[in-house]
């Protein structure tokens, strides 16, 4: 028998996607990592979620002001709670919330809250939690968007929030985000999440390695209500993992990509066998170069018929 598909679930990270077999795994640059979860083909409040509501993290400079809220990830905002440092739920707030004529949902948090680390906006159909940056990028690249933190594309996933100078916001269903695909000259949206009057946080997805140059940029661009563009060209690196379908009990090898970085930067691999399944070596570090050359970088054998998880961390040593 066949085993069926290959999935890798998370312990902690980024949850990513890719392959040749679609793949979730963790992610972890320098051991810092986060977990952003989102949900594809959104159409507006009348997303059909799981229960209990999908739960969408991202991070803003300031939670204090104006901050315009995508209706297609919380839907009708029921409540607002503080969250402390630790992650821990604090009290329900009054927040004044209204819904604007293009749908979109705007909160005015008072400057009294301007301290809390964090606010979690619970909707009908989904939960945001907006959280302070907790590690910061240094500036660097082009043009007058910046990121937040560093830029990673897993699997054509990227999740960023990007600064940018004041801007006076009414329609923010007409703001647009997008990244330059070098391979036809054509930008790929993303879903900005939340807006305020100088920063977006934006999720993309199927991003190609092509929207990284050879100088390990990519474009970034918004649109604004007025159709001007700002751009700026940002350094920002990928990868993929693939596992090939097998049988059974039969070794699978695990190759990668990476793009954005140059060929003598090391990255590290580390697996975690879980019951029924054997994947060696556990720990590996190549090159880029040889990672790009097709160099396996492990083994999975699987007594699991049918999606099983996998786990692993990858990191980019210095």
């Amino acid at each position: 028998m066949k085993a069926e598909k290959v999935l890798l679930t998370f312990m902690s990270g980024l949850i990513i996607l890719c392959g040749l077999l679609p793949v979730l795994s963790i992610a972890n640059e320098r051991g810092v990592g986060k977990i952003n979860q989102m949900k594809n083909d959104i159409n507006g409040s009348e997303l059909a979620m799981a229960s209990p509501p999908s739960l969408f993290e991202l991070e803003l400079t300031s939670l204090s002001g104006e901050i315009f809220i995508n209706p297609a990830y919380t839907g009708k905002i029921n409540s607002v709670s503080t969250l402390n440092r630790n992650h821990l739920l604090g009290e329900r707030i009054d927040i004044e919330t209204r819904t604007l004529t293009d749908g979109w949902k705007k909160l005015n948090v008072p400057p009294s809250l301007s301290g809390v680390f964090g606010l979690v906006v619970s909707g009908q159909n989904g939960i945001l939690k907006i959280t302070l940056p907790q590690n910061t990028a240094n500036s660097s690249g082009s043009g007058t968007l910046r990121p937040i933190g560093s830029l990673f594309i897993e699997f054509g996933s990227l999740d960023a929030t990007f600064t940018f100078s004041d801007l006076n916001i009414l329609e923010p269903s007409k703001y647009e985000m997008g990244i330059l695909n070098s391979a036809d000259n054509s930008f790929i949206n993303g879903d900005i999440i939340v807006l305020k009057n100088n920063q977006a946080a934006v999720r993309f997805e199927h991003l190609p390695s092509s929207v990284v140059n050879k100088e390990g940029l990519i474009r970034v661009s918004l649109k604004k209500s007025d159709r001007t563009f700002i751009s700026s060209d940002l350094p920002a690196w990928g990868y993929n993992l693939i596992v090939s379908e097998t049988d059974t009990g039969v070794p699978a090898p695990i190759t990668a990509e990476v793009f954005g970085l140059p060929d003598d930067v090391e990255i590290k691999f580390n697996f975690i066998s879980l019951t029924g399944q054997i994947i060696n070596p556990s720990t590996k570090i190549l090159t880029v170069r040889e990672i790009n050359k097709g160099t396996e970088v492990s083994t999975i054998t699987t007594k699991i018929e049918g999606p099983q998880p996998i786990t692993v961390t990858i990191t980019r040593l210095k």
